[in-house]
């Protein structure tokens, strides 16, 4: 099982080619509008008609040759739903055999007891516009503790197995550690066989499954993967199998989870030890962080640049958008931010899209054909097209050189760019503006572009380009990580300090000037002092009481080699 630590790196380092991944600027189209759209599925026969869920219990047919709604619900089963919260008819999925046998699977909220039940039912003959609600078959019936977090998505594997989301039952923080709990089917990913039967049950376990018989601790023979919270949605990417797991989280994050097709299951994804990549409640049942998948992306709470719920998509794989072809399409349901996520072969390219003029997406869903449609709970659906985004960026890399930072970029076109915002992260600590380099404004040859950032401190230091187009939309480049090394042992002890601290350097070079700065974020000199001939082992203190409380950059010149470090004043 791949570790939290590998994973975290590659959630931390989303690493550029030059060979060049332009990302797309999204376009929606509404095409229709229903009653609070929470899924959209196609039956795989071919037959041009997409399904959407609404959640009060119908599913309604849209012809996709005219975008015009069928007249008749496909299913009612709205005196079986409670539709309440997030309780309701949540999830549909068709058997891969639909066309030969009529088979579909829809996971609804009970009436009375919101319990969650995963049901088959028939459409005969297969072509038919409508289902009898009679012909449903109860497949799995799972008591819900709470009113929230159950889930509800379902699809059927490359393997023919039926694969079904389940949140962790709901309430603040996982209160009963369901996710974590192998006798509990919350908060698990389970996988069955719906072309068997066994010990009475309308399904059968497949033999392949991870837990089998697991004693050790004891985990469900059902459960393919488990530690998900709400996972709002999960899809398989239609040419290569793998498993992209949107899962909603707590106070703080909102995850992204992969599982490759070469996965044999067994996954543990953290909840409720972790939320993301962040401890959340280790008291109880956690192991090592080893233990755990960490996710390939996530996003905090800030309604800008990320949001408060996940509604999870897909990787297009349609026809009519080649700039799209490959691209993870997802959003929040809260701020409205969308993003497009791909792997460039060394790492994984992210870009935010917050200028896409829709709100309160909710699902997506792909059609017999592989193209991507998405809807608002507000009831709008829309098809997902693409254009080239106004910057196109062909490389952007990073060097640590001469005591800072060379930062490189060269874009292949623009359109109405205004201008680029330089954006650094040090370990620790969010993004930061550290300037802006002004945009060609339109241009269709390669331009370079160059900014240099003396305040890079030692380790790793990630940057991202903010690209500001004139009417202040904006998308993000992906990030780029440079290494700065520093020229000798040096520290400033204590740190943090209350204002008195020593600065200590150590270096088996000759200088004839050492010099000593403290900066504050904004890149001002408030404190300098030059030494002239230091002899090494150098110790100096300084009283710095009178700066304020908050935290600095300092930096020390030695000859011709420079080097920086965070102190923080409390």
């Amino acid at each position: 099982m791949r570790s939290f630590s590998v994973f975290f790196l590659l959630a931390l380092n989303f690493l550029f080619c030059a060979a060049g991944f332009a990302q797309p600027a999204l376009t929606l189209t509404q095409i229709t509008t229903v009653s609070q759209p929470v899924d959209i599925a196609a039956a795989g026969d071919g037959s041009g008609r997409l399904f959407l869920v609404e959640k009060g219990g119908t599913i309604r047919i849209l012809d996709l040759s005219s975008y015009s709604l069928l007249p008749d619900a496909f299913l009612d089963i709205s005196s079986l739903v409670l539709n309440s919260g997030e309780r309701g008819l949540l999830g549909l999925t068709f058997h891969p055999d639909y066309a030969n046998n009529g088979y579909f699977y829809v996971n609804y909220s009970q009436a009375g007891s919101g319990n969650t039940r995963i049901s088959r039912f028939t459409a005969t003959p297969p072509s038919a516009n409508t289902a009898d609600p009679a012909s449903e078959l109860p497949i799995l019936t799972l008591a819900q503790p709470f009113t929230n977090h159950n889930g509800g998505d379902m699809a059927f594997g490359p393997d023919g197995y039926l694969y079904i989301a389940l949140g962790d039952g709901g309430g603040s923080g996982d209160p009963d550690n369901r996710a974590q709990n192998g006798m509990e089917l919350h908060g698990k990913m389970l996988r069955i066989d719906v072309n068997s039967t066994s010990g009475g049950n309308n399904y059968a376990i497949p033999p392949d499954n991870p837990f089998i018989g697991m004693q050790t601790p004891e985990i469900l023979d059902e459960i393919w993967a488990l530690g998900l919270r709400n996972p709002w949605r999960f899809s398989f990417d239609r040419n290569t199998g793998d498993i992209w797991i949107a899962d909603v989280g707590q106070g703080a994050w909102e995850e992204l989870n992969y599982q490759p097709a070469s996965s044999q299951g067994g996954e543990n994804y953290g909840w409720r030890c972790y939320e993301g990549n962040h401890k959340f409640n280790t008291t109880v049942g956690c192991g090592a962080v080893s233990s755990y998948v960490a996710p390939i992306f996530e996003y905090d709470h800030d309604p800008n640049t990320g949001g408060r719920s996940v509604s999870g998509g897909f990787v297009y794989r349609g026809n009519e958008v080649p700039d799209l072809q490959g691209w993870y399409v997802m959003a929040d349901y809260t701020s409205d931010n969308f993003w497009l996520i791909q792997y460039n072969g060394s790492g994984w390219t992210v870009d935010l899209q917050s200028d896409v003029p829709v709100v309160d997406i909710v699902t997506f869903g792909e059609d017999d054909d592989g193209e991507l449609y998405t809807a608002s709970l507000g009831g709008q659906v829309y098809k997902i097209t693409a254009a080239p985004l106004p910057v196109e960026l062909l490389d952007f890399s990073g060097k640590f050189h001469g005591g800072r930072t060379e930062l490189t970029w060269t874009t292949a076109t623009e359109k109405n760019a205004a201008y680029f915002q330089v954006e650094r992260q040090t370990a620790g600590a969010a993004f930061e503006s550290i300037g802006t380099v002004p945009a060609s404004g339109v241009s269709s040859v390669n331009k370079t572009y160059q900014f240099d950032d003396p305040y890079a401190a030692p380790g790793e230091n990630n940057y991202r380009l903010k690209m500001v187009d004139l009417d202040n939309s904006f998308s993000y480049s992906p990030i780029i990580s440079v290494s700065v090394k520093e020229p000798a042992t040096w520290q400033l002890l204590p740190n943090p300090t209350s204002g008195r601290v020593s600065l200590s350097v150590n270096t088996d070079r000759q200088v004839d000037r050492l010099t000593f700065e403290v900066h504050n974020t904004q890149g001002q000199v408030v404190f300098s002092d030059v030494i002239e001939a230091p002899e090494f082992p150098f110790l100096k203190p300084y009283n710095l009481g009178r700066l304020p409380k908050g935290t600095y950059f300092c930096r020390i010149d030695i000859g011709e080699k420079t080097a920086l470090r965070q102190l923080v004043f409390w």
